[in-house]
Order: structure tokens, then sequence, then C-alpha cells
């Protein structure tokens, strides 16, 4: 069993949690689940739903999507790290290729923790905006919200339309 220490320690591993205080994970620390893996074990399938961050301690796993291996996660790595503060499908699937240890953060027990410490969410937040920044710096074209920049406010389209639709005067010809 992990002492408390080494559980703060461990969930500093992880990289959505690395910039937070250690005595702002020790609450995560506490309710944070060790759970035994062994060569064979599937963590989670591809498309199930995504409700815990996972940090390896000892052993090894692979992650698979499509059928296809991603990524090899061992001691001091985190897997699975969106589910935190993203409800939505697994993106891989994950089996044990070497017996070991894994620690287990589930996103309501993260909530419920979170919900009354403002320190702690504030170091999320300005990690999460960190890596929206640096997405748009590499991919501005998909990097636009909800159309920004793309679409046309109402009240240009509007103004635009009664423009079209009021009669034009060809400055070369003499009025009628």
């Amino acid at each position: 069993m992990l002492t408390p220490v080494e559980r703060v320690l461990i969930l500093k591993g992880a990289d959505l949690l690395k910039d937070v205080a250690p005595r702002h994970l020790q609450g995560l620390a506490e309710v944070a689940r060790e759970i035994e893996i062994s060569k064979g074990d599937v963590l989670y399938e591809e498309g199930d739903r995504a409700d815990a961050l996972y940090l390896v301690v000892e052993g090894r796993v692979l992650l698979s999507t499509g059928g296809r291996t991603t990524s090899e996660v061992g001691p001091g790595e985190a897997f699975g790290t969106w589910s935190l503060v993203d409800d939505s499908e697994r993106g891989h699937r994950v089996e044990c290729i070497e017996d070991g240890l894994t620690l287990a953060l589930h996103r309501d027990e993260f909530y419920d923790l979170a919900a009354g410490d403002l320190t702690l969410l504030q170091s999320i937040v300005r990690l999460l905006a960190k890596r929206l920044r640096a997405l748009v710096t590499e991919r501005p074209e998909e990097a636009r919200v909800e159309g920004e920049g793309v679409e046309k406010p109402e009240v240009v389209v509007e103004a635009e339309a009664a423009a079209a639709a009021a009669p034009t005067v060809d400055p070369t010809k003499p009025p009628e």
C-alpha cells in the first residue's frame, strides 16, 4: 500500500496535475484507488465511458485505437487524463502488458474535492488554457470557436441583404 506522500508524488506526475501544489493534491491522494493489474487485464475498452484518470505506479500498459497500438505507458506516466474534465467515450483500449499497480482518480471524487478547492481548479484551468494556446499556435485554422472569424455577424448579413435588395445606380449613366 502506498503512503499518502507517495500518492501525492504519483499524482503530481499526471500532466493535468503537474502544476498543482502538493497540499492541494492531498485530498485527491486520499480518494485515489490503488488497482493491481496483471498481464492481459483490460482496464477499459475503446468507447467505454471515460470516468477516471490512471497513473502507472508499477508495470506497463498498452494503449490502442482501432486495433493499432498508439502508446505504451509505464511507471510515472498517466493515461485517461481528459476523463477528469470530459465525460465523453474513451478513445482507446488499455491492456496490461506487465504486472503492476495503478492509481485511479475517479472524476466524481475529483469534482467533489475540487468543488471546495478554488486553487486546485485554477491550476487546472491554467494548464488547460496553456494547452489550448499551444493548439491554437500549432493549428490556427482549427482553433476557431463556434465559427469565430468564419461566419459573418448577423448584423453584417442583414446589411448586405438590404444593400443587395436596394436598386443599384450606375454612376456612368445619366439619371432618367
